[in-house]
């Protein structure tokens, strides 16, 4: 292949349909002779129609130029000549090809019969950490010049780039990897795997270089030998005067008093008595990562017997920020070495063993052949074996729920002298300062050692929630019923070959044994549907149904005990099902019996989880500790079907565990306290008032300079929701996107809203600007990520977009509000908690939750604009109630005291905000 011309073609259409009368308006094309870029050709094209106004506007090309251009029949002989006998290249081969074939033909040539590659795949398999594939992103990803995006001869021209950076990295790649990628190339878009198969035939066997190791049929990177233990030299002395803080900062960083009184305070308060917390409201800006690592390192070392440090946030994003910004910034400080290792769950890291089963009996389909590519070069890249590292947008997928880790350590796997998660756990078993996040602290507490006697918990305001979702969980039972029916009908032809299959015919008394123990297993899990239903006293389920089962005994017992034999039923065909397939020999079995034992130990996997999840609920609904726990029915991700879920709302079992793990506790947030009343943070975790520490920092930020808070004077009630109040959202935001190419950011509370503004949005703005929509244009991480590569997007989200986001300087300049962010009470935890509060009668189950919640995120949303001392932005709010309610002096606490605020007159928005954000 690489003695061929490679012809790198981009197209700019009027549409991108085939055979709905769109035509090309550019044809560009890059020639690359010997690995050479030698030519370039770029025509513009008489569409003889009319071009969409959005397309003028993305390609940048005049329709004048375009109506004096030759038509595509005047130029397709000459362009036939020039592709021919050449590899034809696109980025998404599989767009331009046919769109040009399909406009030979309509001018009466034949189409090219021509080897034809795709580097977006070739991108995926050789780039696996980039965050997109998209052209213009790969270009900046790879340093590549690419001035003029969406006109099809820039286009070309960095593709061509591109192309030949990935051939130069594919010669690089050792000879056992592609022998792999070669077998699994032959199902990518037409000859893309060609260039693997060519490389590999070229490739004489040599060692691998110095930093890869083959292990089983895998090439790693090599591991680096494990980290002893440094001492940590002369212990020196807190910080404690102004000076000495600024002795130690000199020009690294730039003080920041409220920083320091953080730092202080921490210090002044390392002798409490055990179990008394300190909680910190630390504004964005202060450095408060910093501001609790650095005293509490010199704690560390002060000890009479060294002591270790654990950091619990909410995501593992804020993990990795903190492993690789803040630690290394504690020991340039410090001029020292604290050791720390991420810990999070197994399900994070790769498993090679189950990889290797993969690539050997995986579905081969395009989708997943990609993923087995690039994680066979991954996989000479990494050091973690962490599967964030890819960014994908899904980890759910049947490809990745298949080969990442499972909890178990497999001590007989030829892949256990390198396993990740086994390193992450001995790393994290050594390390002075253990980063984890709160699912997996609340799930794994009784594994962290006696000496790991100090715990933050960064990002508090979602640890309540987060202790809340660690015990939520719940069993399908038509998920269930419909794996048991996949694996009878696998037994049923596996029994029914057993005549032609050796293997099978010797296994046959075993094979019908196993099949009668499903059955009984499916009569069980009729009983148990039976049951459930009875409890909601339904037969089918609309939507949310809450279950008191604590008010009846007699149906709870009922319930254990029926859950009971589902799962007696269920464990024997499984432990039947294991001992079966000991007996099965894949290299005795014809090609398409094996594909089907593959399957029905891929439904035994499914199968095994649910007896985790079914005794799960039996366990819950057995100890008294979990008497709060919620109990309710909702619909499955079908929508059609329900599940059974449960939930722990009490969390004082948690904080005693807490407590005798952990003798000091700091918990620190940017949204603890409304106004300055931590009183609903407190009570979240059954604290109170006089058995904590508190301190309020103020905010670095210069708000009266940086930001501004305006608000319309004609609004239309939230209360009235549906088409008629997203229409004038619509009217409102629409004059205002027009007005100002800000990055922006809207803020909605339903998803239902989001849809309904986003599509008139596009219609009118699509062209001009990049809209995306959470639930519309791709997953949460997958907007973001190009939210972030934009310079005048538009972002439409709800829910999580409200915070654990962060668009730092001209990532974001205006967020616009759509409404208080009040929880919808259909939510099941909100339903559990209101209720509790209004049975009991502890309290209102509006003012004392709702509203603080709503105040809470409001504010933590309106923490999105303003994230570094350089940001300047502006928030517009478009909820009468910020005004016009009996609690609106409780939600304006959301805001900063010294925001500005403006109201003005609709039809002056759009101009007023212009003006602001250009000053």
């Amino acid at each position: 292949m690489n003695t061929r011309d490679y012809a790198v073609v981009d197209l700019e259409t009027t549409g991108t349909q085939r055979g709905a009368g769109n035509r090309i308006i550019q044809f560009g094309c890059a020639i690359i002779h010997d690995r050479q870029l030698t030519e370039h050709i770029s025509l513009d094209l008489n569409p003889q129609r009319e071009v969409p106004l959005e397309v003028l506007q993305l390609t940048k090309l005049d329709p004048k130029k375009l109506e004096q251009a030759p038509t595509f029949k005047e130029v397709a002989a000459t362009l036939q000549q020039l592709l021919a006998n050449k590899i034809f290249v696109a980025h998404n081969v599989n767009f331009d090809l046919p769109f040009l074939n399909e406009a030979f033909q309509d001018v009466g040539l034949p189409p090219l019969h021509v080897t034809a590659i795709d580097t977006v795949e070739l991108a995926q398999i050789m780039l696996p950490q980039a965050a997109s594939y998209r052209l213009q992103d790969l270009s900046q990803y790879l340093n590549i010049t690419h001035k003029h995006p969406h006109q099809a001869d820039s286009d070309a021209i960095a593709t061509a780039k591109i192309l030949l950076l990935l051939l130069k990295r594919i010669d690089q790649v050792p000879g056992p990897v592609l022998q792999q990628l070669g077998r699994l190339g032959r199902y990518l878009s037409r000859e893309t795997g060609q260039v693997f198969q060519r490389a590999a035939s070229r490739r004489h066997q040599q060692p691998l270089p110095d930093h890869l190791v083959q292990v089983g049929e895998l090439v790693l990177r090599r591991p680096l030998p494990a980290a002893t233990s440094q001492p940590l030299g002369p212990v020196a002395q807190y910080p404690e005067t102004f000076t000495a803080k600024m002795q130690l900062w000199g020009k690294l960083l730039r003080p920041r008093q409220s920083q320091f009184k953080m730092m202080d305070f921490i210090q002044q308060h390392r002798h409490e008595p055990a179990g008394r917390p300190l909680v910190i409201e630390a504004p964005t800006g202060i450095g408060k990562s910093l501001g609790y690592l650095l005293p509490l390192s010199y704690q560390l070392t002060a000890a009479p017997t060294p002591l270790r440090l654990v950091i619990t946030t909410p995501t593992t994003v804020l993990q990795n920020q903190l492993y690789r910004q803040a630690v290394p910034l504690l020991n340039d400080l410090r001029q020292t070495h604290f050791s720390a290792a991420i810990l999070k769950s197994a399900s994070h890291y790769v498993d090679l063993d189950r990889f290797t089963r993969y690539l050997r009996q995986g579905p081969q389909n395009r989708g997943s052949v990609i993923n087995e590519m690039r994680l066979l070069i991954w996989l000479m890249q990494t050091k973690t074996g962490d599967l964030d590292e890819l960014q994908m947008t899904n980890y759910e997928t049947a490809f990745f729920q298949s080969i990442n880790h499972l909890p178990q350590l497999t001590a007989s796997s030829p892949y256990a002298a390198v396993d990740f998660w086994r390193r992450i756990v001995t790393q994290a078993a050594q390390a002075d300062i253990t980063i984890t996040n709160n699912a997996y602290l609340a799930q794994h507490l009784a594994e962290f050692t006696a000496d790991q006697q100090i715990l933050v918990v960064d990002e508090a305001q979602h640890f309540a929630d987060d202790l809340t979702n660690s015990s939520h969980h719940y069993f399908s039972v038509m998920r269930l019923v419909s794996w048991a029916r996949q694996a009878l009908e696998l037994l049923h032809t596996l029994i029914d070959n057993n005549d032609v299959e050796p293997t099978l015919e010797q296994s046959y008394l075993h094979l019908t044994e196993t099949r009668s123990l499903l059955n009984l297993f499916q009569q069980e899990l009729l009983t148990l549907n039976d049951s459930v239903l009875l409890l909601a006293h339904a037969s089918f389920i609309t939507k949310p149904v809450y279950l008191d089962l604590t008010a009846n005994p007699d149906e709870r017992q009922r319930l254990i005990g029926t859950l009971r034999q589902t799962c007696r039923a269920l464990d024997h065909y499984l432990e039947a099902s294991f001992a079966l397939e000991q007996n099965f020999s894949a290299s005795q079995l014809q090609s398409s019996t094996r594909q089907k034992v593959t399957d029905w130990q891929r439904l035994n996997t499914k199968l095994e989880r649910g007896l985790d999840q079914l005794e799960n609920a039996q366990t819950r609904l057995q100890e008294q500790a979990f008497s709060e726990f919620g109990f309710y029915l909702d619909l499955d991700d079908d929508g059609i079907n329900y599940r059974f879920n449960w939930l722990a709302r009490s969390h004082e079992v948690m904080r005693q565990a807490l407590d005798q793990q952990f003798p000091r506790q700091i918990y620190t947030g940017a949204s603890l306290a409304i106004g300055t009343d931590f009183s609903y943070f407190l009570k979240q975790l059954h604290y109170q008032r006089q058995q904590v520490d508190l301190l309020q920092l103020p905010s670095p930020f210069d708000y009266g300079q940086k930001a501004e808070l305006v608000t319309p004077a004609t609004t239309y009630s939230p209360s009235e929701n549906g088409a008629d109040y997203d229409h004038w959202l619509v009217a409102v935001i629409l004059p205002i996107l027009r007005k100002t190419q800000a990055q922006t950011l809207i803020l909605f509370n339903s998803l239902a809203s989001v849809k309904n503004v986003y599509y008139p949005l596009q219609r009118v703005l699509g062209g001009e600007r990049e809209i995306m929509a959470q639930g519309i244009t791709g997953s949460n991480d997958k907007i973001a990520k190009r939210f972030r590569f934009t310079n005048n997007g538009i972002l439409l989200g709800s829910q999580s977009f409200w915070e654990g986001i962060d668009f730092p300087g001209q990532q974001l300049s205006l967020l616009i509000i759509t409404r208080i962010p009040f929880e919808s009470p259909k939510n099941p935890m909100t339903n559990y908690r209101q209720q509790q509060l209004a049975s009991h009668g502890s309290g209102s189950p509006f003012w004392d939750d709702g509203l603080p919640r709503a105040v809470l995120k409001l504010k933590q949303g309106f923490g999105r604009l303003i994230r570094s001392e350089d940001d300047r932005g502006l928030v517009v709010v478009l909820d009468e109630r910020l005004d016009e309610s009996s609690y609106a002096g409780i939600v304006q606490q959301a805001f900063p005291a010294g925001l500005p605020r403006v109201k003005l007159a609709n039809s002056l928005l759009p101009d007023h905000i212009h003006d602001f954000l250009k000053a």
